[in-house]
């Protein structure tokens, strides 16, 4: 190769790269920004909705209607007489992902004998299962009581969770106590004035005298503390029928500083503690056996178009 064509080739590589550098230099210089997640945006409440009936339906029926418009479900905790005379709307319930759990309101369980325990929730379990076709993964009785003997009874019925007084505050607490299968669901407590503690729960403050502000102002107090897990529970012919408690639950369900889920999803969300059975701590404090409400429930504004969902076949209940 000549020298001449070797000197035009490095003149021509030459004039290439300056070309190249000049246009860089007229092109914007671009960053990208890191992307940082604060603090709300990642890490919200892990909130469950748990109803309890042993009254009525409507108001299982108003919950079942709002929740479905946002895509929720709810662990529902019902009694007996409720639970035969209306079993279709509870199958339905169950179909749509609802958890339907055993309750059993007529004493509470604190040092039942085995037993007793043992055929209350055999019974319970086999009406349960017979109404929506599935298997009752849940038991309660009256105030969330539990013993050993009911740990106990629950391992050999194969229920996988008792629920229990709140033991940690508004914090909702999964316990798996190292001795036996069952879990334990500790539910969200609050105080309320001279009235002790109880579940964040409209029944729960109804009858410790709370008016629906005062539920409103312990609803969104508990929501501030941030808790890790939390379960805000409603009798749902309190709060499903009545206009100013449910919009308490309608504007917790609202709230930015809390994800909603689905039971199982709920129950994914969080790690059970795994102690002693000896060790889990028990709440047996109830000072509002007797209800001192400030106003009857039958004085209580009803939601304006409640009754119309008896005639929405969607919503329309099998009851005898």
């Amino acid at each position: 190769m000549k020298k001449s064509t070797v000197i035009s080739l490095i003149i021509i590589v030459i004039a290439l790269i300056l070309i190249g550098y000049f246009q860089s230099l007229q092109q914007p210089v671009t960053q990208e920004k890191p992307i940082v997640q604060t603090e709300t945006e990642t890490k919200k409440i892990n909130g469950l909705i748990m109803l309890i009936e042993f009254e009525e339906i409507n108001g299982v029926l108003w919950w079942e209607k709002q929740l479905d418009q946002r895509n929720l479900n709810a662990l529902v905790s019902v009694q007996e007489n409720i639970l035969e005379k209306c079993p279709e709307t509870f199958k339905r319930l169950a179909e749509k992902g609802y958890e339907i759990a055993g309750n059993y309101s007529e004493a509470p369980f604190w040092d039942m004998p085995y037993d007793r325990q043992f055929q209350i929730m055999k019974k319970t379990k086999e009406l349960v299962e017979k109404a929506v076709g599935k298997p009752m993964r849940i038991f309660s009785s009256r105030y969330f009581a539990y013993d050993e003997n009911t740990l106990k009874a629950a391992d050999a019925l194969g229920i996988e969770y008792v629920l229990a007084r709140g033991t940690k505050g508004v914090e909702a607490i999964v316990y798996s106590p190292l001795e036996y299968k069952v879990k334990i669901i500790s539910i969200s407590n609050v105080p309320f004035e001279e009235m002790g503690t109880g579940s964040l729960c409209d029944y729960s403050l109804w009858a410790r005298g709370a008016s629906s502000e005062d539920f409103d102002k312990v609803v969104e107090g508990s929501i501030e503390m941030k808790p890790t897990n939390m379960i805000l529970v409603s009798h749902a012919y309190l709060g499903g029928t009545k206009i100013d408690w449910w919009k308490v639950y309608e504007k917790a369900l609202s709230s930015d500083k809390v994800s909603w889920k689905k039971f199982n999803d709920w129950l994914n969300n969080l790690t059970p503690l795994k102690m002693k059975n000896s060790e889990i701590p028990v709440n047996k404090e109830v000072k509002y056996e007797v209800p001192k409400p400030a106003v009857p429930i039958k004085d209580l504004e009803q939601i304006p178009d409640l009754n119309e969902l008896k005639s929405q076949e969607t919503f329309s209940p099998v009851c005898y």
